[in-house]
């Protein structure tokens, strides 16, 4: 037997072996996957002046990777990676995805080179670690990544000079330690967050026609409430109950009758007074409404229409026409006014309450309503290149536009937004109305889904599924298999250029005959080299149009099916999806 002091001694001295073998074994792992890290990234740049040419992974020395040009170690002796630098290179590709493995990296500069696709909406998960991000003069579409709020150490952002799209996330107030923050010469909207101590100079946000809030002009305002709204709340308060007492006191002492003959007349009295009340809703609607997006001024959406002008259509559907509408503060809207002859209340709300909750880079973003008397606006971002059923039906010249790499990219991207729809997004929603008039195409062509007004939520338990592990239904028992056929439908449409009741109506296409048979094909897209892969996606569209729903695929197989088929003509990663939906 030890004594007690030698017992814990020895413990001790176990427990410290222990823990640098672990760190051993760890360090070993770190070090490798720095080194796969570098590999990743030179693999998936491109390089044309081949300054990564000098990056020589044969060399097995400590430290090796630290001689490499643009990287940065924390010891010139270890190959863990600090810092990457690789600007002015003239690098081309996408967003290096393989920068993950870097696992103890604190900065990235990618500035002034020609990286183009979206920032990673999952960023935080790639480099949650940096300080600093330099992303400058380069190519980037889409929109911020909110996720980019979650690198809470970061003190420098430099996104100016890309195509950038959207809002700058409200989430980035939270970024305490912020020093220099850059989104120049892009083309944002919206308020600009707040910092906290660090003031963000107007240089810094230049050239961006829709950003507003300091240290740039005010953002417009909306329904702004004074002392007056209080005053009339109480004196209207105080009103009511002393009448409530009085009718009540009369109804005790004279009984019903009389009390329903005042009741009737203050009715009629009231409806005489202000007859457009009736039409307005109720008010705990909008109310409820104006949590999902914001309740905006009539009077300055009919001022940025000139007054709902002719001119300004730029399209008509079911529920009303569309106005393209310019405001004061210079943003690209789509105001779509609702038919007043109808009675659409319930396809108003369901568009707020169902897209206003939406959050994805292949939806069309729904911005604001208003709603007064019977007239009710839908306020949208401006997509600028309309329908993708204009574009495969007005003109041969718009259709010749549209080769075979742009249709893929146009269907991955739909087929994207709908695989979110149903098992990413938890709401779980089911599009019902998916067609080549309700896809829009933006400046770039990626593909905006439009039209919720017949979406419905699943509200199913056992649908909170991650995007990598979809929820399989059993048989009849999917809501989405509509949506299925519908985007089969699209589908065929990109393929063959018919119009969708030709398609829906083919004995082809309802008996499973439908062949790869080239006479099929639209002429714009055959014999150009993309045969096979054209035929490949037929296939995928005749299993969407099966007659029978149980037999149908997965969204979720649908989009991994064709992003497999389109590479490397089309590009994309399921990772890269956004996942916000409130």
């Amino acid at each position: 037997m030890y004594p007690c002091g030698v017992k814990f001694l020895i413990l001790l001295l176990l427990y410290v072996v222990l823990l640098l073998a672990l760190d051993c074994c760890g360090g070993i792992h770190a070090l490798q996957s720095d080194i796969d890290c570098l590999k990743s990234v030179r693999e998936s740049l491109e390089d044309p002046l081949g300054y990564l040419d000098s990056w020589n992974f044969n060399n097995r020395s400590e430290g090796f990777i630290c001689r490499f040009i643009g990287v940065d170690c924390w010891h010139p002796d270890e190959n863990k990676v600090l810092n990457i630098r690789l600007s002015n290179m003239e690098l081309g590709g996408q967003f290096p995805l393989g920068i993950q493995r870097c696992s103890s990296l604190t900065g990235l500069d990618l500035s002034s080179n020609k990286l183009n696709g979206t920032i990673p909406p999952n960023i935080a998960k790639i480099v949650g670690l940096i300080t600093t991000l330099d992303l400058s003069s380069n190519r980037f579409t889409g929109e911020i990544p909110v996720d980019l709020a979650n690198c809470t150490y970061l003190n420098v952002i430099k996104l100016d000079n890309n195509e950038l799209t959207g809002q700058i996330p409200p989430q980035f107030g939270s970024l305490t330690r912020i020093k220099d923050f850059s989104v120049a010469n892009n083309r944002l909207i919206g308020a600009v967050p707040h910092f906290g101590n660090y003031s963000i100079p107007a240089q810094n946000l230049a050239n961006n026609d829709g950003l507003c809030g300091a240290p740039l002009p005010d953002c417009p305002v909306h329904a702004k409430k004074d002392h007056r709204d209080r005053d009339f709340f109480l004196t209207g308060f105080v009103t009511g109950w002393a009448i409530f007492v009085l009718l009540t006191l009369f109804i005790c002492l004279f009984g019903i009758p009389y009390a329903a003959a005042i009741g009737k007349n203050v009715r009629v009295n009231n409806a005489s007074i202000c007859p457009e009340q009736q039409d307005i809703g109720n008010q705990d609607m909008i109310l409820k409404l104006e949590k999902f997006v914001s309740r905006m001024s009539f009077k300055e959406m009919a001022n940025a229409t000139s007054s709902f002008s002719q001119d300004n259509i730029v399209g008509c559907g079911t529920l009303g026409k569309v106005y393209k509408a310019t405001p004061p503060n210079g943003w690209l809207l789509a105001i779509k006014r609702l038919h007043e002859t109808e009675n659409l209340d319930d396809e108003f709300a369901s568009e707020i309450m169902i897209l206003g909750r939406l959050r994805h880079q292949n939806l069309v973003p729904l911005i604001g309503f208003s709603a007064q008397g019977k007239a009710k606006l839908l306020v949208y971002k401006y997509i600028p290149n309309g329908s993708l059923h204009d574009w495969l039906h007005s003109t041969q010249d718009r259709a010749k536009a549209l080769e075979w790499p742009l249709r893929m990219k146009i269907a991955i991207g739909v087929a994207k937004a709908l695989s979110w729809l149903h098992y990413s997004c938890p709401l779980n929603v089911v599009h019902n109305g998916l067609s080549s008039k309700c896809i829009l195409l933006d400046h770039n062509f990626e593909p905006r889904i439009s039209k919720f007004w017949e979406a419905t939520i699943t509200n199913l338990n056992d649908t909170a599924s991650t995007w990598n592990n979809p929820v399989e239904y059993g048989d009849n028992f999917s809501p989405f298999t509509k949506d299925v056929y519908c985007f089969g439908i699209v589908l065929l449409q990109l393929i063959t250029r018919k119009e969708a009741y030709e398609l829906s109506c083919s004995t082809d296409i309802i008996f499973g005959s439908y062949t790869t048979n080239l006479l099929h094909i639209d002429e714009v897209i055959a014999h150009k080299g993309f045969d096979d892969t054209i035929s490949q996606f037929l296939e995928i569209a005749k299993n969407c149009v099966k007659f029978l729903p149980n037999q149908r695929p997965t969204m979720f197989q649908v989009y991994e099916s064709l992003s497999s088929i389109s590479y490397p003509w089309v590009t994309d990663n399921a990772s890269e999806i956004s996942m916000d939906c409130t």
